[in-house]
Formats: structure tokens, sequence, C-alpha cells
């Protein structure tokens, strides 16, 4: 490796050598060393930014910002953003790869790498020579495993592009960064849940997380730049018909998957505001990390269901609105001795004041069946719970939409809570939510299924 005196670099950088020795003396020269009272700076370290001079406005409006994983959809969404507010685009993308005309501007400057080689990355980060603002590494590897039949090249080409990719850039791209430069690694909750059928992935996320750590603790002091995580939840616009990310809203308070121009916005924010915000982690995923202890249970079983239920009915008091759906499934209505008593907790919370209304959802056909019901004729003979029916066939005909939030019923108590039943499989009987929007959903649900329903006494003659 060749070297520079202090004399040669004042030339190369046309700064003093006095403002050289300052900067060597606060290791702000990366590789420097000192024989003797000779210092040795590598002839391929880049000048180091002024910390003391802040850009202009003129500046800013030309501020460079690189982000590895351009032509993905929060790529787009994010380039978007920049440009609007007056920045230049790098946009680093997989050779071969198609590219979006929209990222055809003259204001991005597109280059195309090898994800997966090495001296490709360092080739094209060196080939930067302009300052740069910020970095943003979004690129990312997935690949499904078969458990039985293991790949381990997948595996590594994972690490290749979601770790070592990122670790070159970073190492190479801080060299043209100074104290008002920010780094933003996108990763992915698969970092903090792991996964079942893509460790590589998953245990490449929480490397990334950690490597953010670590770099905060190397670069900000040598450079004063920031760097920081967002993690990401399910995010739809490329994989929305996929049918885990269809399943995945079900655990999502917000009840959908992001979208990209949400995850954009939020790495923007990362990038320009947040000023003391280093080596940490943001997480947007609508609430899917914390969804479990903050609004729902566990899948319960019949024993544990049925005691919440009883707690919950011995427990809502006079006045208040209970709004039930029964879908009238085989271990609904039986001999069985916790459903008797679930029953009678129905008629012991009306008689103490509280308003209930029931709409029974089965098919017409089974009307002779549930005629000889005994519990559904105390309910016909109770004059102070509302009783309606709706045709299951009716719904799956005209009303598909309304089905699919019914399931497998539920009770709904004011706008507290939901008590939802699952499918009579001998494993979970039902959960407890107090998401408030899954209440607003079935809710809505309800009323709606209110405007079609008649009373039960009408098919019950």
């Amino acid at each position: 490796m060749e070297f520079l005196t202090v004399k040669e670099a004042s030339v190369l950088w046309d700064i003093s050598e006095r403002r050289i020795i300052n900067l060597l003396l606060a290791n702000r020269i990366p590789g420097a060393f000192k024989t003797g009272r000779r210092w040795n700076i590598p002839r391929n370290t880049s000048k180091p930014l002024d910390k003391r001079t802040r850009f202009s406005k003129e500046e800013m409006s030309r501020k460079v910002i690189a982000i590895a994983g351009i032509n993905s959809e929060i790529g787009k969404e994010l380039t978007k953003i920049l440009l609007e507010k007056g920045y230049f685009v790098i946009g680093f993308y997989q050779k071969d790869s198609a590219i979006d005309k929209v990222l055809v501007d003259e204001d991005i400057r597109l280059i195309p790498v090898d994800y997966f080689n090495r001296e490709s990355l360092l080739d094209a980060v060196r080939s930067i020579k302009m300052d740069i603002f910020g970095f943003v590494f979004m690129e990312i590897y997935f690949e499904l495993e078969d458990s039985l039949a293991f790949d381990y090249d997948k595996f590594e080409n994972s690490y290749k592009v979601n770790v070592f990719a990122a670790n070159v850039f970073v190492r190479e791209l801080v060299k043209r960064m100074n104290f008002e430069s920010s780094i933003v690694i996108v990763s992915s909750i698969e970092a903090y849940r792991g996964s079942f059928g893509a460790s590589a992935y998953a245990s490449a996320q929480a490397a990334k997380v950690n490597l953010v750590q670590t770099f905060a603790n190397i670069y900000t002091e040598m450079y004063g730049i920031r760097i920081n995580s967002l993690v990401a939840g399910w995010i739809g616009g490329v994989m929305e018909s996929d049918d885990s990310f269809n399943k995945a809203k079900e655990q999502i308070p917000m009840k959908r998957l992001g979208f990209p121009e949400e995850i954009a916005d939020d790495i923007y924010l990362m990038l320009t505001r947040h000023k003391y915000m280093n080596g940490s982690s943001l997480v947007s995923d609508g609430g899917y990390l914390s969804f479990d202890e903050q609004s729902k249970t566990e899948d319960l079983d019949s024993g544990k269901f049925y005691r919440i239920l009883d707690k919950f009915f011995k427990e809502t008091k006079a006045g208040s609105h209970m709004w039930i759906i029964s879908t009238m499934m085989e271990n609904e209505w039986n001999e069985d001795p916790a459903e008797r008593k679930f029953i009678q907790s129905n008629f012991d919370a009306v008689n103490r004041g509280v308003k209930m209304e029931r709409i029974f959802v089965f098919s017409k056909k089974n009307i002779p069946y549930y005629k000889t019901n005994k519990y559904i004729q105390m309910y016909l003979a109770s004059n102070k719970i509302i009783t309606k029916y709706v045709d299951r066939d009716v719904l799956e005909d005209q009303y598909p939409q309304l089905l699919k939030i019914i399931k497998e019923g539920w009770i709904g108590i004011d706008d507290y809570a939901l008590l939802v039943d699952l499918p009579s499989d001998g494993t979970s009987r039902g959960y407890v939510t107090m998401n408030k929007q899954e209440i607003h959903k079935a809710k809505k649900c309800f009323e709606e299924i209110q405007k079609i329903a008649i009373p039960l006494k009408e098919i019950m003659k």
C-alpha cells in the first residue's frame, strides 16, 4: 500500500498541514499511523469532510443519497420523495434485472452491481467520487427452505446479499460522509420472530440489526455519522396475493399490510430528522410484534375459554350492550356442563340489566332440527333478549364478505371486547381480543346483518 506524507496530503486535498494534523490526532483519517515523528496516510483514503461547515441552501438541493435496492417498491417510493425534495440519487441494482422506467431521470445515477460478488460491490462504490449525505441499504435475498433437503448455497447467498453486501457498502461509503450524514439499514421483523421456512433470511436480518449497533460504535466517533435500522413488517405491493401475507393481516392490529410509501416516508425521516437517534432500530409493522401481548390472548382450549366467558358475563354491568353472532357450531347448545353454565350466564346478565342482541346464523334446511333445541326455545321465551335469524346460505350467496368476518361467530361487549369462537377442531375453542380495530370491524358487520335479519320466532313457528 502507498502512503502520503502530511505535506503531500495537504497538496492533494487542498487543506492546510495544520488541519491535517488535527484530523490525524482526532483519529478521523482511517488507516493512518505514525512512525516516529512521521505520519503515514493511505493514498486511497478519501478527504475527510469538514465538520465545521454546514451545508448552504444551494448545496442542500444537490445533496446526494445512495440507495442499494433502488428498484424495489420501497426504493422507488423513497426515490420519488428524495427527488421532490431536491436530492440527487445514486441507485444500485442487481445487474441484468429490469429497471422501472420511473427510475430513468437526469437526477438519478443508476449503477448495476453483482450483490453476490465482493469485487463488483467494491468497484461500484469506489467509482463514486461525490460526497454522500445519506445511504440506505434495502436490497434483500429471500428463499423458502426445505429442511429435509437443505440448500446450503441458498443459505450462503442470503448472507452474501443481506449482510455481506451491507457491510461492504457501509464501510466504503462512510469514507465519503461527514457529521451531517446518515445511514439507514432496512431489516425485517423476522429478526425478532425467527422463521419456520426461511432461517437464512431471518438470522441475516438479526445480524443486520446488530451490525448497525456495531457500526454506530465505530463510525459515529470516527466520522460523526448516524446509523440506524428500519425494521419493516409485512409490506404489500410485492407479494400481497401470497396466502401467508393475507393470513398475517389477522395478526396485525391495523388489520392491513403496510404500504411501500409508508416505509419510504419512515426512512426519509430517519435520514433527515431524528438527529439524536443512533445505533437504534425503528419498528414499522402496524403493531405486529406487540399484537399478542397487547390486544389478543393466545388461542384458548375449551376450559380456559369458558372460564373467561364466565368472567366477562359476570363482570359486564347493567346498561352494557352485548351483540352476538351464533353460528351454531357442533359444540354449541348441547348438554355439556360448561355449555349449560354459559347459557345460564346469558340469562343472568340480562336479568341484571345487560342489553343482549343475538343473531342466529344457520342454514334454513336445519330449522326443523333447531326447533327442538330446548336452549333456543329458552331464548324465544325470554322477553329480555332480542333474537333474530339470518339464513347462512343467503350470506354465502349474497354477502360472502360478511361471512368472512363472522367466521365461527363471536360475542361483542360494547366497544370494549370481542370473544371470538374458533373452529371446533378439538384443540382450541376461542380467543379474546380488545383490539379496537377488530372490534369495530365485527360491530360494523353486526350492524349490516341486522338489516337483513328477521325475528327468530318467525322461522320457529
